[in-house]
């Protein structure tokens, strides 16, 4: 192990026995205090990467020595709550500054505690820093966490700024999982010299792309047969929060359970859908990019796309939520023949996505072959006559719009 005995005892009690490719390629870059741009694909252990060997640099009692900045609230969560331990058996302490919390509450713990990790969002941190209660000097490691997509939440000449004020014995550690304006002209940004650290060529990954041809009316009726699969727990991704919530009050007629993630319900609302999805009280949570950006929740199964996304970034960000630590996930897209095309074209030359079939409580890239009836296998081929009283039936359910299945349950019923 690389970590000191500390960090391998907590390590080792986390079942963590040895460090990943990212961790193990960033570790002594850090260590040494070097600003770095590390890219690694998602659900590879970035965050222990970073924070490991900055926790190690920061001497006890130097409050807001080591700064942390999440796009998301759920995400700064939940790196607090992932370094706390690592943290503690420094003898460091730990606080969250986050734009869903209590200010005044934070505020007076960051006057009083004099926490030495701050894990913070853009707008609660620059908050804080333009009032004066973290102050530059007091910065030893800045880490921008998500670097690839933190600009849809902080200004880049406000980063910019802080980092280039920043004293040039501090080091800005920037980590993502593609590259970004902020990751390509990291250098010219914050004005210091960056090591670049790219292990995505080199990382495996056990997720399977594969695509559910379906019409927008069926959709509903495939997700409930997807909840029903074995060992599904999926997280479904909506383009904008008003879908999503107008699908939520759709889809609650059905016995399916789920929770929904929307940005405009309160922290601890989305906290406990988080919870309930992680623990199997529900097999579905219904999502946004903003809302689910960065999240890791435990043995999460499936990926669901209702919408294709407008471009790979985003597609590869909702995948990473699935297959993490080299666990097996899926990512399902849903749509058309022209969404099929789409999504080839858009992920050409990341991945393949393979159309695929319900087979029972799996699905299978073999196409469902259509079943004989016994007592018909014998009997010579007949061809018959059209008729013509057919010719009005069928123009009536083209009319209607009927879809084969819905006939099928019609005439079952019937």
């Amino acid at each position: 192990m690389i970590y000191t005995e500390q960090i391998q005892a907590v390590l080792q009690k986390e079942g963590k026995s040895q460090p990943t490719l990212i961790q193990r390629e960033t570790y002594e870059a850090i260590k040494n205090g070097a600003s770095l741009v590390a890219l690694a694909k998602t659900g590879t252990g970035k965050t222990l990467a970073y924070a490991l060997p900055a926790l190690e640099r920061v001497i006890p009692g130097e409050k807001n020595s080591l700064v942390i900045l999440a796009p998301t609230t759920e995400l700064a969560v939940q790196i607090r709550n992932a370094i706390l331990p690592f943290a503690k058996a420094l003898g460091l302490k730990t606080l969250a500054l986050v734009g869903a919390g209590n200010r005044q509450r934070q505020d007076e713990r960051l006057k009083k505690d004099n926490c030495e990790v701050l894990v913070c969002t853009p707008g609660r941190f620059f908050d804080f820093f333009s009032s004066g209660r973290i102050k530059l000097v007091q910065i030893k490691t800045l880490v921008i966490d998500e670097a690839d997509d933190i600009l849809e939440f902080a200004k880049l000449e406000l980063l910019s700024s802080l980092g280039q004020n920043l004293p040039s014995s501090s080091q800005i550690l920037l980590f993502g999982a593609t590259e970004s304006q902020i990751t390509q002209e990291a250098e010219e940004i914050f004005a210091r010299h960056f090591l670049l650290v790219d292990v995505r060529p080199d990382q495996g990954s056990q997720t399977e792309h594969v695509f559910l041809q379906v019409d927008n009316k069926h959709k509903l009726e495939y997700l409930q047969r997807l909840c029903k699969l074995d060992g599904f727990r999926g997280l479904l991704f909506f383009d904008s929060n008003e879908g999503m919530l107008r699908f939520a009050r759709i889809f609650a007629h059905s016995k399916t359970r789920f929770e929904v993630l929307a940005n405009n319900f309160s922290k601890d609302k989305r906290q406990q859908a988080i919870r309930d999805l992680a623990k199997g009280k529900v097999k579905l949570l219904l999502a946004t990019d903003l809302a689910a950006r960065g999240l890791d929740i435990p043995k999460l199964t499936y990926v669901v796309n209702y919408e294709i996304p407008t471009d790979a970034n985003t597609y590869m960000h909702r995948a990473g939520r699935t297959g993490r630590m080299q666990q097996e996930g899926k990512v399902v897209s849903l749509g058309n023949d022209h969404d099929l095309r789409k999504l080839k074209k858009l992920l050409e030359g990341e991945v393949t996505v393979d159309r695929v079939y319900f087979a029972g409580y799996h699905l299978s890239k073999e196409k469902p072959v259509k079943k004989e009836k016994a007592e018909d296998k014998d009997k010579p081929a007949v061809i018959e006559q059209p008729v013509k009283k057919k010719k009005k039936s069928k123009k009536k359910n083209k009319n209607k719009g009927y879809h084969p299945h819905y006939l099928k349950r019609k005439k079952q019923s019937e």
